[in-house]
């Protein structure tokens, strides 16, 4: 039996997902996972990096991925296999309610003497819910950055120790009783917390099952590396999680925390070190270091000669001069920037404060300048936002390609699904912004993910669309933006035909479903159906909004080590 001090486990949104009849891709479009939500988050690298490094023993099991890449395989042998003083699920994102629980309560019935933790922002949010209601669950970790919490708890454990006095831990002691130890204030500097990317190849090489060890299952296929390089937001978007607002009521966080040029590069580095992937470097560069402090990074970067392809985000439309530096970096430099919506009300409803001559300054120099691709992401189900609004922005994505002219420009858009973020200021005050939450409690929102479409697990509406309104404004967005990319040459005809035949069989569903619950023999067909469709729209999906180069070729390893993890990947079937 593997042993180790602190076992990771990750969790898909629904842990039965795959004897369920679920249709949701739709909710996961732009992200690069599949519906389940496969992807771990950040955190997982951040606590193995800072326990490994002093001397403990970290394994990380997503146990989504593998269900994707292996339908006949057995997350309750993993469970079983896998013994550690510790055992750690993210409920980081509330879409896996369900999962994390589940896992959790697996976790308690195999092992019930060890010592089951939570964290993450939903766990954060709903620690007294989580603690009261489900007795497998020991302790949650509260707070955005839980390294040294999460280091106390293990060697507590390891001693045979309670908790107490552990700042920023909630936790059921020996008598049942639940009790909250005093909060640890937020970082205001992220570089104690850098992560060495290295040791994944290490876990691979220990576990020798990457699709156990994988960040995400398409990971293999569609690889990709992410420097986190800021924590905390001065925006208010109103329904996001990491906003401003929300993060002072969630963590007491009331000023971003930045990494500093220096780590952002180390940490760059150590990807490059062992692969050409991509690296996406997570928040603006701008936060909380305006536009001189992002241009100190950028020429730091340039002295670093990375020759991964880079992909940096904007959270408002940056300048030329900006623009300028970034293409410095090389041919392959990806960028990206979220508008949510085309029409300027709507975005500044939503918190995004900028107009659309701003952002068409911004596409129009980066066709100029030549960025191997710009990305604008969209977004239905946002105040003041109407059908008719959410509907028209494939036409205005035409215009934008138009002021693009050269390079490449690609564009996405999604539902608002399937949560409105608990502790956003359209969660805590609904009324003010257009929006009516459904339910709130934790266990409501586990319940809403075991329904079998995405519609009936939103936990809102809004004053200008119903749930059934989003729905079809969300397929009309799609199809429609789809049509303008094909007739753009952006995708192919097949993809075309992938995305209409998923938008015709996600509005049969929707509207079987208004006349009651289905059969057996539907589920079975819709199921399948769903299943295969998924599966080539997603793994497409994925495609454009990553670069494509496999996992196998982007390895840099010396040998053996290269020879060895090579098998490793040979012996995981990629989607």
């Amino acid at each position: 039996m593997a042993k180790y001090d602190l076992a990771l486990f990750h969790a898909p949104s629904v842990f039965d997902f795959r004897r369920r009849a679920m249709f949701k891709c739709l909710t996961s479009e732009v992200v690069p996972s599949f519906q389940v939500f496969d992807m771990y988050p950040y955190g997982f690298l951040t606590l193995s990096t800072w326990l490994s490094r002093r001397g403990r023993r970290v394994g990380i099991f997503n146990l989504a991925s593998k269900m994707i890449l292996d339908p006949d395989y057995d997350p309750l042998k993993t469970i079983r296999s896998v013994n550690s003083l510790v055992y750690g699920v993210d409920l980081h994102w509330l879409v896996h309610a369900h999962g994390a629980l589940e896992v959790a309560r697996l976790i308690k019935s195999e092992h019930p003497d060890s010592l089951v933790l939570l964290g993450g922002v939903s766990a954060t949010y709903f620690w007294r819910e989580i603690l009261e209601a489900h007795p497998y669950v020991d302790a949650v970790a509260l707070g955005d950055t839980t390294e040294e919490a999460v280091e106390q708890i293990v060697e507590r454990v390891d001693r045979g120790r309670g908790l107490e006095g552990i700042p920023g831990v909630a936790w059921r002691d020996a008598d049942g009783r639940i009790r909250l130890e005093p909060p640890r204030d937020p970082p205001q500097t992220l570089d104690p917390y850098e992560v060495d990317h290295r040791i994944l190849v290490k876990m691979t090489l220990r576990e020798r099952d990457l699709a156990l060890v994988a960040p995400c299952a398409s990971f293999i296929s569609t690889p990709i590396a992410a420097v986190l390089t800021v924590k905390g937001c001065p925006y208010n978007c109103v329904t996001c999680g990491g906003s401003r607002s929300a993060q002072e009521r969630i963590f007491g966080r009331r000023g971003v925390a930045l990494k500093s040029p220096e780590a952002i590069v180390r940490e760059a580095e150590s990807i490059s070190s062992i692969s050409k992937m991509t690296i996406f470097f997570i928040g603006d560069l701008r936060l909380g270091r305006g536009e001189e402090g992002a241009l100190e990074v950028v020429e730091r970067l340039k002295r670093a000669d990375l020759d991964n392809p880079l992909m940096f985000e904007f959270f408002y439309p940056a300048s030329r001069r900006l623009l300028e530096a970034l293409r410095s970096l090389g041919y392959d430099v990806y960028i990206q920037i979220s508008p949510e919506s085309q029409d300027e009300s709507v975005r500044r409803a939503f918190g995004r404060i900028y107009g659309n001559e701003e952002l068409e300054r911004m596409v129009r120099a980066s066709g100029e300048l030549g960025f191997r691709r710009l990305d604008l992401y969209f977004m239905t189900g946002l105040p003041r936002q109407t059908p008719e609004i959410a509907a028209g922005v494939a036409d205005y994505v035409d215009r934008l390609i138009n002021l693009h002219g050269g390079g490449r420009m690609d564009a996405f858009t999604a539902p608002l699904a399937p949560f409105v973020d608990p502790g956003s200021p359209a969660f805590e005050h609904p009324e003010a912004y257009g929006y009516e939450i459904l339910f709130r409690d934790l266990e409501s929102h586990r319940r809403a993910l075991e329904e079998p479409h995405w519609s009936l697990t939103l936990n809102y509406r809004t004053k200008w669309m119903d749930r059934p309104d989003i729905v079809e404004a969300s397929l009309n967005a799609s199809l429609n933006l789809a049509r303008v990319k094909r007739n753009r040459g952006m995708i192919g005809e097949d993809l075309y035909e992938i995305i209409e035949e998923r938008v015709a069989l996600d509005r049969e569903i929707f509207s079987r479903l208004q006349r009651g619950p289905l059969t057996p023999e539907e589920e079975s067909e819709f199921l399948e159906r769903a299943r295969e469709l998924t599966i080539n729209k997603e793994v497409a999906i994925n495609k454009e909004l990553y670069p494509t180069v496999p996992l196998s070729e982007c390895l840099r390893l010396s040998p053996p080590l290269n020879f060895i993890v090579a098998r490793v990947i040979g012996q995981t079937k990629a989607v």
